[in-house]
């Protein structure tokens, strides 16, 4: 099934401080705050330019990663084959080590097995993934695989800090170009949309639960020799009438040592996101960092 060219429109704001970011982002005053039964959440990222695409979805990731077999099958339901590929070899390595995996049980290893799947998604990909399958996607995403969700959260400042983390260490801080805070109004996502929001147990990794995170599952399906569109960003999912749904707030890439020192003072820097020794030593060479170029000029 084709993909609609994005059309839906997305506010922009650009700030030019810190602290106007925070203004609009405030969980209290700010311009999200949000009315009784109203509820946003949030995504950074270190480009501003960039759509919002899974990563599963989008044409590098397919070109290094989807070969040999895999290349060949270029439908719907060959997508949905190198999706599941990936996410059987992830679960294949944490058993050599003995990792947990959401959702397991002999019950769901029969279900996970390729032949019981193609009988649902071979003839065409709409229902994948099923809710089933949803836990160890999101673990999977969580630590870097490819899948077709969007990391979100319910905390401003956590999408502060991988918006300002990633410019850092990516040494983008003094390039012309701003990053970027999306804010997405979750209550009115319905099951009329080609987008779904996910939640999933606190205890499928701490790191989700740590950063109040969520996800949104981009739809992108079809048929048997319907060819997949590479690229379906979640702005193209979205109604194109009516109060917009998603907004952009931007900042220029010199003030993200500023923001990310910001976060820290509220309490969310590496250490509190990436609970653990690993992300202590992030925390303190992502705020060295932001230091020495601030100290830079």
């Amino acid at each position: 099934m084709s993909s609609p060219t994005p059309v839906a429109t997305v506010p922009e704001t650009n700030c030019s401080s810190v602290n106007e970011l925070f203004e609009i982002l405030s969980p209290h005053a700010g311009r999200f705050a949000g009315a009784s039964g109203v509820k946003f959440i949030f995504r950074g990222q270190r480009d501003s330019t960039w759509p919002l695409i899974p990563r599963a979805f989008r044409s590098d990731v397919i070109k290094r990663y989807k070969r040999g077999m895999l290349g060949v099958q270029k439908d719907h339901p060959g997508q949905w084959v190198f999706e599941y590929m990936l996410l059987r070899g992830f679960m294949a390595y944490c058993d050599t080590t003995g990792l947990v995996i959401p959702g397991d049980s002999m019950g769901f290893r029969k279900y996970f097995e390729l032949s019981t799947l193609a009988n649902i998604h071979a003839i065409n990909n709409r229902e994948w993934p099923q809710d089933q399958v949803l836990p160890l996607m999101a673990l999977a995403q969580h630590h870097g695989l490819p899948t077709r969700l969007l990391d979100w959260s319910d905390n401003p400042f956590v999408a502060c800090y991988h918006a300002a983390a990633s410019t850092i260490v990516g040494n983008h801080v003094r390039a012309s170009g701003r990053l970027a805070i999306f804010v997405l109004e979750e209550t009115r996502i319905n099951q009329t949309m080609r987008i779904k929001k996910v939640r999933v147990p606190g205890s499928t990794s701490p790191n989700i639960s740590v950063q109040q995170g969520s996800f949104i599952l981009v739809s992108n399906f079809g048929s048997r020799g319907e060819e997949f569109t590479p690229d379906v960003s979640l702005e193209s999912q979205l109604p194109d009438h009516g109060k917009p749904m998603l907004h952009k707030i931007t900042l220029p890439h010199s003030l993200a040592p500023e923001l990310l020192l910001t976060c820290g003072k509220y309490g969310i820097s590496a250490a509190s996101v990436f609970p653990g020794y690993d992300g202590s030593a992030r925390a303190q060479l992502e705020s060295m960092q932001a230091y020495n170029c601030i100290a830079e000029g």
